[in-house]
């Protein structure tokens, strides 16, 4: 997912940060008169749907995606998402994955929760796009809990459109009630002065 275009329908990969041992300090070898072990910010890639790990220097790789959103070949939300993350990381704080997390989603019980997190699957947006290959690395009900996942959040979104529409009906009566209210007010008006003149 890393070298191909993207598409808006693909989960970022999960991405992690931490420091590891990365070679020798030579400056500090030589003043300690012994190896001392050279330590960088390394970012963790798991494609999305994959167990495989990618590890690169955090800043190389930072700048790689930065690179490949400027040809359209990776979503430029995410890599402001990754920057944000590797911002918050080298501040001591943990970014949460986007969407709904699994462990307050009603659907799944514990044992699944644990099991999907095994593989990085940490929210109900991430449990949808699991392709049919990696419903076995969920266990038995793998295909059980994708699919009500999908069909949690179609509800969500079906509801969210009911809702949008009711809002928009509502600000559109509120409209034509004042559009009345002031054409019946202009008319009383009408009337008041036509009486007048008589």
């Amino acid at each position: 997912m890393l070298n191909v275009p993207y598409s808006s329908q693909e989960r970022p990969p999960f991405v992690r940060f931490e420091e590891q041992e990365n070679g020798t300090n030579s400056e500090a070898s030589q003043l300690a008169g012994r190896p001392v072990p050279k330590f960088t910010i390394m970012a963790c890639i798991t494609s999305f749907g994959s167990k495989d790990c990618f590890v690169k220097p955090a800043t190389e790789w930072l700048a790689g995606i930065r690179q490949k959103a400027v040809k359209g070949e990776f979503n430029p939300d995410w890599v402001k998402r990754f920057e944000l993350q590797y911002e918050e990381y080298l501040k001591g704080h943990e970014l949460p994955r986007e969407g709904t997390p699994l462990q307050t989603c009603p659907l799944y019980t514990k044992d699944q929760v644990a099991r999907a997190r095994a593989i990085d699957v940490t929210t109900v947006e991430d449990l949808c796009q699991v392709p049919d290959s990696g419903l076995p690395m969920l266990g038995l009900d793998g295909r059980h809990m994708r699919d009500s996942a999908r069909a949690w959040v179609a509800e969500a979104k079906d509801k969210g459109i009911v809702a949008l529409e009711l809002a928009d009906a509502n600000l559109k009566i509120s409209e034509l009630q004042t559009a009345l209210d002031n054409m019946t007010k202009r008319l009383n008006e009408l009337e008041a002065k036509k009486s007048k003149a008589a």
